[in-house]
């Protein structure tokens, strides 16, 4: 048995140009599985994504004013 830690599971995550203060985060995947959430850095302003399940964009990187 190995006493090396277990590499923790990554969560899905869609990056995010924040026009309100120019800033790039990373919105993670909720526990649910519906939403893409995320806060600004600088102001705190919330970001939701919601996930839709046929005819969304592949896209994993996205804009919000």
């Amino acid at each position: 048995m190995s006493n090396v830690p277990s590499q923790p599971e990554s969560r899905p995550f869609v990056g995010v140009h924040l026009k309100c203060c120019n800033v790039y985060v990373r919105a993670y995947l909720s526990d649910s599985g519906d939403t893409y959430m995320g806060w600004c850095p600088r102001c705190a302003t919330q970001l939701r994504i919601q996930v839709v399940s046929q005819g969304g964009s592949r896209g994993q990187f996205f804009e919000a004013s």
